[in-house]
């Protein structure tokens, strides 16, 4: 199935010149949002009169919007177009070990809805896939959204994902790719990826890592991972697993990972880490996000803490930097709201067992999607997915 707006201008069965430039139009106007027919025709290579008369049949079909002049420094004023942001709509899913969170989005990027519980058990496969299942359609019922509206649904899911075989590996196994089971009971297409991978895609298009060639992106919250970034395009791996960076070892500490290991960075630098700590220090049992949201503790050094685990983070990042010598590392996830003070820790830990010049060569900056790097990255996954030729 292909988008019904897309159908009137692009015919996905017939890879010709044309519709190969008229994919790279939408492809960039998603990303870029809002472009001049001089700025496409710089990235697609192409004259002018082509540029022109390729904006101009959108435009007459409605798909594309004429967004008014920009301010120029000098010369005429160029006319920006857009995409017509109701002419598709995208999905976008996160799945946690205990939480699901849905976004509806309009093609400006533009959530117009969201839903959330903290209390999905991805553990219980049956039952999740069955609330799962029965919770899009009645969403779209819900907004009154033609389905051949929706240009498709992108899942973030924690785990060991294969997003070229839509199969979910750690949850939701099926016999068949989950992708499969939920595309033929929804009739839309649907794509899938780990959730670290999603916050990479997520940068790689709209965040900090925008038009920059080798980037590490760190996931820090309940879990830790990282994605890899490199000539500009996210590196999976051979089986899609690549960046489980928190179970690489990191000290003798015989802590039990929830991978059946122990001494794994994850034991000493996350939310499951924290949580662990603080149940030693105060006998309580706490979220990490909750226990991140208060500033200070009588019974519990939680900048101490912080600051140690900002080293170790460091520490271990040394490695990746004096492996592949990246030009930024993104830093975000659960812990965002405490990043910016983590951040000197970080830095320290990696100046201490980095090379200096591959160390000096590599900027640490904390993210800056916050909560929206998931909905966002599932836009870039579904729009590279349907219009990659």
């Amino acid at each position: 199935m292909v988008w019904n707006f897309l159908e009137r201008s692009v015919d996905h069965n017939k890879f010709t010149k044309q519709n190969t430039q008229k994919r790279k139009i939408i492809k960039l106007l998603l990303q870029y949002q809002e472009l001049s027919i001089p700025e496409l025709c710089h990235f697609m290579e192409l004259s002018i009169p082509t540029g022109t008369k390729l904006v101009d049949e959108f435009e007459a079909q409605s798909l594309l919007v004429n967004a008014g002049k920009r301010e120029s420094s000098g010369g005429r004023r160029p006319a920006t177009y857009v995409l017509n942001p109701e002419m598709g709509y995208l999905i976008s899913i996160e799945i946690l070990l205990n939480s699901l969170k849905i976004n509806v989005l309009n093609l400006d990027r533009i959530s117009i809805y969201v839903y959330e519980t903290t209390k999905f058990d991805i553990k219980s496969k049956n039952e999740s896939l069955a609330f799962l299942s029965d919770l899009i359609p009645r969403i779209i019922s819900a907004l009154s959204l033609p389905t051949d509206k929706i240009l498709g649904v992108g899942i973030g899911i924690t785990g060991r994902v294969n997003a070229k075989k839509g199969i979910s590996y750690s949850f939701l196994n099926l016999d068949i790719p989950l992708t499969d089971y939920l595309s033929n009971i929804w009739g839309i297409p649907v794509f899938i990826e780990n959730d670290t991978h999603l916050l990479a895609l997520a940068e790689n298009y709209y965040g900090l890592a925008k038009d920059l060639t080798n980037v590490i992106t760190v996931n820090i919250s309940k879990g830790l991972a990282v994605s890899v970034i490199s000539n500009g395009q996210l590196q999976s791996g051979h089986s899609g697993f690549a960046g489980e960076f928190g179970h690489i070892f990191a000290e003798n500490n015989n802590k039990l990972c929830v991978c059946g290991k122990t001494g794994c960075l994850e034991t000493i630098v996350s939310g499951l880490a924290l949580e662990s700590f603080f149940y030693q220090s105060t006998g309580k049992t706490m979220d990490y996000k909750e226990i991140l949201s208060f500033t200070s503790w009588d019974d519990f050094p939680l900048s101490e803490k912080l600051q140690k685990m900002g080293e170790n983070l460091g520490k271990s990042l040394a490695v990746l930097i004096d492996i592949l010598n990246p030009e930024l590392i993104i830093v975000g996830g659960g812990f965002i709201p405490v990043l910016d003070n983590m951040r000197f820790s970080i830095n320290k830990g990696i100046n201490l067992h980095s090379l200096p010049q591959l160390a000096a060569d590599c900027e640490i900056k904390v993210s800056t999607l916050g909560e929206n790097a998931a909905m966002l990255g599932a836009f870039a996954l579904i729009t590279e997915n349907l219009l990659t030729s």
